[in-house]
């Protein structure tokens, strides 16, 4: 043989072999449920890691175009992705490549509970593992990508990758999307979260090193049961520069759905995430970004934050001593404020493509010494902005506590919980009739507020994609009786489009003007004095001839709406209100559907 053809049958050899690189192949879980039947394969070429992948990946890419890269970090940081394969699968069914650190190995069945017990021989080195996953798994698709005759030829995009990890794989997620990679577009970790220092793996990363993260991230967590539960939720506490959804599925604690079929409920709501970040799918977008849920991701908690463009202005440029109190849960959210006396806005806008030009500015109640911040305006916000609506929430004045009693005028009657029977007595819509002998300027307060909320909100309009003549008062409990205050006062440049009040009954007499805008109420009976005062201001609209919807529901619920949001059980009046408020809204032609 001479040379030449000696060289070439050592190159024809070379292409055969790298050609047939594919070591061993299996269907896991019927392969998955997607529109591609997926493998879990190893590959000569990369040996220490597994591959899960649509099983005909030539004709997937050809459906899909280029598919989108996950980068797996196991439980334990163990160096198997077995006990996970039902989950990895599931994804790669619908149109993924996933890449797990662990080699191919035929001791463990995903079928067989014993797959959770893995020998410490098999523990890898953690945070060098995170890093491999990047240089050695990426590196290595990313030119089997470009090399003609490999099965992953022109298959996938190694620049829209997803970090995603299990506990302590979850962290080495977290490693991978704080290492400044632009190829990793979002990170997923799954009951995990970075630990305190002088725990056992703070060395991995630090809750300081949170700050380094440059991509959309979502937090899967098992509930109060799930161990990791404690340092995934002060995570998202932490985390206020990239958008970062926590979803919870409680009750499943730290091991959750992963070996369930089709990797249960986990599987489903990871590869949602993935289609919305990775590919784009916007159908997913009420889900993540405001947090409704709809009927496919039922028993799951979403909180987000970081999507909507959301700030916070003051009403007057004045200094004031505040002193309020505010009132935080867990994962840093306000849920309740007292003692306010620097009144501020918080805009929450729906996205471009969705807005409708209508805006609703909403007073929480608590009695005039608090706001009910969380259920009175985040959850109805985030509802709103689901279809299209901007939210405006206003933080008004309020009582430094409730008022002195020797200073009230008790000639007017002392307020009190009246009966159905008694309905008839409540005057000029005014269910509150006693009030301070010299006046009460914390009501006055209030209703400035609301008035100079509605002036700013006009001003910004064009900057916000409001339109000037859909803006409405929106007000719960005693911010009910503050936007029906304001809009009785307003002057015709302030008047609201419309005017929504849930269970705010008039803070003070009322004499609908002329201009009153179109009014919708929401009450429940078991709160008599509340729904006294409400039917009472139903009758003074209609008696002025201005169109009014009553709606009195008969649920026990101590007179409340008990969250207000989309967390209410919308198969219940309790929670029916929201709907049949943007239905109210649609046909006075105040809103329109969105897609």
């Amino acid at each position: 043989m001479n040379k030449f053809l000696f060289v070439l049958t050592l190159m024809l050899a070379g292409i055969v072999h790298c050609q047939a690189q594919t070591k061993h192949s299996a269907v896991m879980d019927g392969g998955g449920s997607g529109p591609y039947k997926a493998v879990m394969t190893d590959d000569e070429g990369l040996p220490g890691f597994t591959i899960y992948r649509p099983a005909d990946i030539q004709s997937a890419s050809k459906v899909e175009g280029a598919l989108p890269i996950v980068l797996f970090g196991n439980g334990g940081c163990y160096r198997s992705s077995q006990p996970y394969a039902k989950f990895l699968t599931e994804i790669a069914s619908h149109g993924y490549v996933l890449m797990a650190v662990g080699q191919w190995s035929e001791e463990h069945d995903p079928d067989e509970a014993k797959i959770w017990e893995i020998d410490d021989e098999q523990s890898s080195l953690k945070t060098n593992d995170a890093k491999s996953l990047i240089d050695k798994a990426l590196n290595w698709l990313e030119k089997e990508n470009q090399r003609a005759g490999s099965e992953f030829f022109q298959t996938v995009n190694a620049d829209n990758v997803a970090a995603m990890g299990y506990s302590c794989g979850g962290i080495q997620a977290l490693v991978m999307g704080t290492l400044g990679n632009k190829r990793i577009k979002t990170v997923v970790g799954m009951n995990t979260g970075a630990f305190q220092p002088g725990s056992p793996l703070d060395g991995m990363i630090s809750k300081a090193d949170l700050q380094k993260l440059t991509t959309p991230i979502i937090y899967m967590l098992g509930g109060k049961e799930d161990d990791a539960a404690p340092n995934g939720r002060d995570d998202f506490k932490q985390i206020n520069h990239v958008p970062v959804v926590l979803a919870t599925y409680p009750s499943v604690g730290h091991i959750s759905t992963y070996h369930e079929h089709q990797g249960g409920a986990f599987g489903k709501m990871a590869t949602a995430w993935l289609d919305y970040q990775l590919k784009g799918d916007k159908k997913y977008d009420n889900l993540f970004r405001y947090s409704d849920k709809g009927n496919d991701f039922e028993g799951w908690e979403i909180t987000q934050k970081g999507f909507n463009q959301m700030k916070t202005i003051r009403l007057y440029d004045q200094p004031i001593d505040n002193k309020e109190v505010v009132h935080t849960n867990d994962i840093g959210e306000v849920v309740m404020y007292e003692k306010v006396t620097d009144p501020t806005l918080t805009i929450s806008l729906p996205e471009t493509s969705k807005a409708t030009g209508t805006a609703v500015i909403i007073c929480p109640g608590g009695a005039l010494v608090s706001l009910s911040w969380q259920t009175e305006f985040q959850d109805i916000a985030r509802w709103l902005n689901a279809r299209g609506i901007a939210a405006i929430g206003l933080k008004y004045r309020l009582r430094n506590g409730f008022p002195d009693m020797s200073k009230v005028d008790t000639s007017k009657g002392m307020p009190r919980r009246i009966t159905v029977t008694e309905f008839a007595d409540i005057k000029n819509a005014n269910a509150n009739p006693s009030v301070l002998k010299d006046g009460d300027p914390e009501i006055d307060n209030a209703l400035n507020d609301a008035l100079e909320a509605m002036k700013i909100v006009k001003e910004h309009a064009r900057e916000w994609r409001i339109d000037p003549d859909k803006i409405g008062f929106m007000g719960y409990s005693a911010g009910g009786g503050v936007v029906v205050n304001a809009t009785v006062k307003a002057t015709p440049e302030l008047m609201p489009a419309f005017l929504c009040s849930l269970y705010g009954p008039a803070l003070d007499d009322v004499i609908v003007p002329a201009n009153a805008p179109k009014l919708f109420i929401g009450v429940h009976a078991d709160h008599p004095s509340v729904a006294a005062g409400c039917l009472a201001l139903f009758m003074e609209w209609k008696k002025a001839g201005v169109d009014a919807e009553l709606h009195i529901y008969g649920e026990k619920t101590g007179g409340l709406f008990g969250g207000s949001g989309p967390s209410a059980d919308q198969n219940t009046p309790n929670g029916s209100w929201q709907e049949a408020f943007y239905s109210w809204m649609i046909a006075n032609g105040f809103t329109k559907l969105t897609k």
